[in-house]
């Protein structure tokens, strides 16, 4: 199969994608008049340039049966990139990031107390767009999602440094931050778009495992991409003692005592000893055998579709996996 452009897969939606852009700017240019501060702080937040692959599953999810995206459809496309880019201010600030995507964060140019306001702020915002669906439904499921990714924050940072973290706690945790709103993407434009009950549990498992897949092949790029390629510093998660698949794959299997030695290390012995216990994960197998399980789960995504409708908007979701693929090469 031909991998196409991203430009090439969101085709279908494109001028929907746009609308869901011009949203994003509303927000921000809506503050202009009341507070010029506000308004400069929200527009740097939200003109951050991302690949926009939530709202685009959104409104792909919604074209499956026949429909043309509606207004309705849009307002849940801006909803779920507003809840992702909230996240991402949230998880700077926790994480002490000066940059995302090669530009500052919110946290390093106004401090975490902004940030955090502004991140709240983006939050209630996504909501308000999820109400204008008038589905108490996705309402309630757009709810659950917000719960589910401050879980799985809340999960992260008490299972830090833990040796006893387990494969089981790790794909709960992946699930709570990452796939959970990628499931609800899909989920809600299969609800907006007509799909029946199989339809619409099918796009939800698509989600949720494109999801995890994305979060596995993100927790790889923290071992082999260069900090500008990855838009945070490379080996963040292993020096906040984040144990993601690659680490515990490498721990349970013995190949990398360093990295034993470096989570039972006394704080003030640590970055001495981060640099050997980061070689010893990438020595030990440990990136090949997280690479075969993104495929497994890639896999899975592209078979949920295959219960679904034959149309251009499947072709431009599987092309989503396919470019998933070359993520994970």
């Amino acid at each position: 199969m031909v991998v196409q452009s991203q430009q090439r897969i969101y085709a279908p939606v494109a001028r929907d994608l746009d609308v869901v852009v011009d949203n994003l700017a509303g927000v921000w240019s809506s503050q202009q008049t009341r507070h010029a501060a506000v308004a400069r702080r929200l527009a740097h937040i939200l003109a951050t340039p991302g690949k926009r692959v939530r709202p685009a599953v959104t409104l792909l999810a919604s074209r499956l049966w026949g429909r043309d995206p509606d207004d309705r459809t849009i307002k849940m496309a801006t909803a779920v990139e507003l809840l992702h880019i909230a996240t991402l201010i949230h998880d700077d600030t926790v994480d002490s990031a000066d940059t995302r995507r090669g530009r500052a964060t919110a946290s390093s140019l106004w401090g975490g107390n902004m940030a955090v306001l502004l991140g709240d702020y983006v939050f209630a915002t996504s909501a308000i767009f999820v109400c204008d669906t008038n589905s108490v439904r996705l309402i309630r499921r757009f709810a659950e999602t917000i719960a589910d990714l401050s879980r799985g924050e809340l999960h992260e940072m008490l299972d830090a440094w833990s040796p006893g973290v387990t494969r089981d706690d790790y794909f709960a945790r992946v699930y709570d931050k990452t796939a959970s709103l990628f499931s609800t993407a899909a989920e809600s434009g299969a609800v907006l778009g007509g799909g029946d009950a199989d339809g619409v549990e099918a796009l939800r498992s698509y989600g949720r495992d494109m999801g995890i897949a994305y979060q596995i092949v993100d927790d790889l790029f923290d071992f082999q991409c260069a900090s500008d390629e990855l838009g945070k510093p490379v080996g963040h998660d292993l020096g906040e003692g984040v144990l993601t698949l690659p680490s515990l794959i490498a721990l349970h299997s013995g190949k990398a005592p360093g990295l034993e030695e470096y989570l039972a290390a006394e704080s003030s012995c640590r970055p001495s000893l981060l640099p050997e216990a980061y070689a010893q994960v990438r020595a030990s197998g440990a990136l090949s055998e997280a690479r075969g399980t993104a495929e497994e789960y890639l896999d899975r995504a592209a078979a949920a579709l295959l219960s679904v409708p034959a149309s251009e908007a499947r072709e431009s979701l599987l092309g989503l996996v396919q470019y998933a693929r070359l993520r994970v090469s």
